[in-house]
Parts: structure tokens; C-alpha cells; sequence
């Protein structure tokens, strides 16, 4: 029966990305798949380097500044976007970026290539939480808006397989949104909370103390927890220019691709996550890592 329900869950992500994908060209053209972090003097108004940011402090975090051709696992890697970025950063690095959907392998391939990355970086099909790689094969991971995919409130699965993958000190960086726990939430947002798990393809956020122990059971130590929620916000405030823009493009005939549940759903999603990001006393924004003890 689990193995089912497993199958098809991710038989719900593939449809829901292969349907919807190119519809982030509309949020990001760089596909830049999450949300962005604001540092002091940036220009709130401009999405791209926001994005960018993002990228930056999970690469900075990573911690692998001393580390001799390092390699790193993205973890629920979409179009490969952020290992491209930190490849152009370290050009001594090999990357392995891991998804559940056909579809992102062969265009981030594509994307890889036309960036002239294609060594650097390798595609796999594959469950982030049931690699086919042996033990103790990466220096660093990293999964950005990612692990929310993984099974349970406290992504257990996903942990212990991120920490059998790593090398002992390697560490773990993620960006997520989390529950802060897992009491009941009330009626009215319970409902938005819903929609927007339906809209992208989720079943439940991460409990964020059930999330740190089981960081703490599956091996990693010196484990940070970050609130970003603040820091994110300014990219929040995009998302309605986004969905405005999305449905301009159809009104006007630029975009002429079939419209299904899947497109009106990720267009969707983002103005329910706009209101449960209002909820601070039940959600909230973070940055963790850890590294492998």
C-alpha cells in the first residue's frame, strides 16, 4: 500500500511539471524555480537578482570554500538552475541534480549544454530519497524549496538519505517553507493551506521542530536554523505582476499553449502562499544546515 501511495504521489509531481514547467519562464526566464533573498541595497523591484541571491546564500552556506574538486548533490534540482549558477562559481565543481520528472532531465540537459556546463554538471532521474549512488559519494548537498516533496512532516526519509550520501563533515543546506507545528490550524487557513498544497503538487510542509529532530536523529550536528522569512518577502511581493502576467499573456494571444489544471494551478498556487505567508504564528520561511557528524 505505501509503495503505491509513494508511486503516485510522484506520479502527481511529473504530470503537474510537465504540464506547468514552462510556465515558470513567466517568474524567472533564467527558470529560476523559488523565491528570492533580499540583502541590504538591493533593488526590491528587480526579481532576477533576488532569485540570484538565493542561490548565493545556500552556495555560501555550503561551506565547501577549501574542498579540492568538490562534488555536490542538488537534491530535487528542477532545471538544474541553481547548480548552473554555482558552477559558474566554482568552475573546479561537479554537480549531480536529482528530479523525479523526465521532462526537467532532458531540458536542463538541453539548458546545461547551450551554457556550456554540460561537464559539469550530470542529470538524474531519480528519488532524492532512495539515490542509486553509494555512500558517502558527495562533499555537500543542497535542496532549495525541494525537500517540502519529501514524505512526512518531519522528511525523514529525505534526511537519512542526505546523510548516507554525504562524506563525514559534509554539510546540508536547504530553503523551505515550514509549518511551526503541527497543531490544528484554523478553519479559513486550513483551507488556503490546502489549496496551495494541492496547487503544487504537495502533500504537507515540514513541521519545522519536527524537521530539526529529525535532522539531529538521521546524524547532522552543528545544525543552524535561519528564519528567512523577512528576507524573502520583497520576492513575495512579485507574485501578483507574475499571475497578472500569466493570464495577460493568454488574454493577448502570446501564449498559445493548451491551458489545463496543472497551469491555472501553479499560477494559482503562489497568491495562496502569499496568504499563508501572512500567517506568522503558523508558517515561516527558513534557511537550515547542518553537517554530517
Amino acid at each position: 500500500m505505501a509503495t503505491l501511495q509513494k508511486q503516485a504521489k510522484h506520479e502527481k509531481i511529473v504530470r503537474y511539471y510537465e504540464e506547468a514547467g514552462m510556465d515558470y519562464k513567466v517568474w524567472s526566464p533564467a527558470f529560476n524555480m523559488h523565491f528570492g533573498y533580499y540583502k541590504w541595497g538591493m533593488n526590491p523591484f528587480k526579481l532576477e537578482p533576488l532569485l540570484d541571491q538565493m542561490n548565493e546564500e545556500t552556495y555560501r552556506r555550503l561551506g565547501i570554500g577549501k574542498t579540492r574538486l568538490p562534488m555536490l548533490l542538488d537534491a530535487g534540482c528542477g532545471l538544474a538552475t541553481t547548480s548552473r549558477y554555482m558552477a559558474r562559481r566554482r568552475p573546479d565543481a561537479f554537480f549531480y541534480g536529482v528530479t523525479i520528472t523526465p521532462w526537467q532531465v532532458n531540458f536542463a540537459e538541453r539548458l546545461n549544454k547551450e551554457a556550456g556546463l554540460d561537464e559539469q554538471i550530470n542529470l538524474l532521474k531519480a528519488d532524492y530519497q532512495s539515490l542509486p549512488v553509494a555512500g558517502e559519494s558527495f562533499d555537500a548537498a543542497f535542496a532549495i524549496e525541494s525537500a517540502c516533496y519529501a514524505d512526512g512532516a518531519d522528511k525523514m526519509e529525505l534526511l537519512k538519505e542526505m546523510s548516507r550520501v554525504l562524506r563525514p563533515g559534509g554539510r546540508f543546506v536547504l530553503a523551505d517553507g515550514f509549518r511551526k507545528n503541527s497543531k490544528p490550524l484554523p478553519k479559513l487557513l486550513k483551507y488556503i493551506y490546502q489549496k496551495n498544497m494541492d496547487s503544487w503538487a504537495l502533500k504537507e510542509l515540514a513541521d519545522i521542530n519536527l524537521f530539526i529532530e529529525a535532522m539531529k536523529a538521521a546524524g547532522f550536528v552543528n545544525i543552524k536554523v535561519e528564519d528567512a522569512a523577512w528576507k524573502v518577502a520583497p520576492s513575495f511581493l512579485h507574485i501578483p505582476f507574475t499571475f497578472l502576467k500569466f493570464y495577460w499573456n493568454r488574454f493577448t494571444g502570446k501564449d498559445k499553449s493548451p491551458m489545463n489544471q496543472q497551469r491555472r494551478n501553479n499560477a494559482n498556487a503562489p497568491l495562496w502562499g502569499m496568504l499563508m505567508g501572512l500567517a506568522k504564528p503558523y508558517f515561516t520561511y527558513c534557511i537550515i544546515s547542518g553537517e554530517k557528524g
